[in-house]
Order: C-alpha cells, then sequence, then structure tokens
C-alpha cells in the first residue's frame, strides 16, 4: 500500500487547521474507505487524543469502525509513522499552532502541506511567511521529503468573493499559488462535524456543505 503523509496546519493558531485534519482523517476513513491514523503531535495538550477519547465515552459502546488516533512526540513520531506506513493511505499530523520543535522535526517526514487561512490581514502575513520558510527550508533541500505546499481559503464567505480573488491574485503574483478549492464558513463543522467518529452525511458533503471538492483536489494532490 502506498502510504502518503499529510498536515493541514499552519504557523498560526486558530486558523482551523486541527478541526480540518479531523475533518479529513474522518471523512477519507468512513465516506472514501482510505485506511487512515491521525497523529496528534500537540504535546502536551494532545487536544485530538483527548477529542477522540471524548467522543468513545459520548458515544457509548459502538461496533462502528473507527480509524486510529494516536499521541506522538519529537522522539515517537519516527517509530509510530513506520509502524504503520505501508499499511494504511494516509498518515495525517496534527501539529501545534508554532514553529516549536514538534513542527521543525515533525514536518521532515510530511509529504503535502495543506495551509488554511482566512482573510485577515495578519493571518494573511503570517501565512505568507510560513509559506516561505518552508518552501527556503523544506521544499527546497535537496534531501527534502516534503513534495508540496498548498495554501487554501478556510472560513470562505461568498459575500466577500472580491477580497478573497484579490488576495488570491496578490499571493499569485508573489509565487504562492492557492488550492482551486475553499472550505466555505459553517459553524456545523466546529461544533457538529469536528468528531473523530462521525463522518459528514455524503448529501451534505457534496451539497449544502461543499466539501467534496476540496476532498478531492487533497487526494489528487497527494498522489503526487
Amino acid at each position: 500500500m502506498e502510504t502518503k503523509i499529510i498536515s493541514c496546519t499552519g504557523e498560526k493558531g486558530g486558523c482551523g487547521k486541527t478541526t480540518l485534519n479531523i475533518i479529513l482523517a474522518t471523512n477519507l476513513f468512513h465516506l472514501y474507505g482510505k485506511k487512515v491514523v491521525l497523529i496528534d503531535m500537540d504535546n502536551p495538550q494532545y487536544s485530538v487524543y483527548k477529542k477522540r477519547n471524548r467522543d468513545l465515552g459520548q458515544a457509548g459502546s459502538t461496533e462502528m469502525p473507527i480509524f486510529p488516533v494516536e499521541r506522538a512526540t519529537v522522539q515517537t513520531l519516527e517509530p509510530l509513522i513506520k509502524k504503520y506506513y505501508g499499511t494504511v493511505d494516509f498518515i495525517i499530523v496534527d501539529f501545534p499552532g508554532n514553529l516549536n520543535e514538534e513542527m521543525v522535526r515533525g514536518l521532515l517526514y510530511v509529504e503535502h502541506i495543506f495551509i488554511p487561512f482566512f482573510l485577515d490581514e495578519l493571518e494573511i502575513d503570517s501565512t505568507a511567511v510560513f509559506y516561505k520558510t518552508l518552501q527556503r527550508n523544506y521544499l527546497w533541500n535537496e534531501n527534502r521529503v516534503l513534495r508540496s505546499v498548498n495554501l487554501f481559503f478556510n472560513r470562505y464567505e461568498l459575500v466577500k468573493v472580491n477580497k478573497f480573488d484579490a488576495v488570491r491574485r496578490t499571493l499569485a503574483k508573489a509565487g504562492m499559488p492557492m488550492m482551486e478549492q475553499v472550505v466555505m464558513e459553517r459553524t456545523v463543522y466546529r461544533e457538529r462535524y469536528r468528531n473523530t467518529l462521525i463522518p459528514i452525511p455524503p448529501t451534505k458533503e457534496n451539497g449544502e456543505l461543499g466539501l467534496k471538492r476540496f476532498m478531492e483536489e487533497v487526494m489528487r494532490i497527494s498522489k503526487n
């Protein structure tokens, strides 16, 4: 089995990376039939690992299939990757929201990075700096594992389409092209579908919530 190691991550906290990593893992597993492991590198908070335990507690006894959620440190990440590599389709790594040792060391193993950001001046600046840092230190490294760095809009709002388009053009001129698809602003993502057990219903994913094309673009990029 060809394993892809991916991560939604960012240098700035609050960009939605953890929510999106959970949604990616849950939906790839349940709706696309992919074998997935989600690795929580956010030491010592381990919010994803704790979320899985809360989800299991709220669900009670369940016979539904679930994907593993693992805690990792700088020392245990490589053994965990070796444990699952070749046995799953996707290893998804959730990092802290800053360039600490966990992220700097952990990024050495990631093949495709997806950076969410919103229409906020400080967030745009932070994202641009983070993109350039990854490009300079990981993507252009001769011994690189990293194959792509992909920017995309999170919490996209149709009423601000002109502003989003202007940011997209500005970043493209600066050599930072973005993904075609966006993730819409939906409170339900954070309140209902940030769940390690329950996927977004297919009727929602392909309709009102519009995640299907984003998921497909992530999978297409990850194949390269």
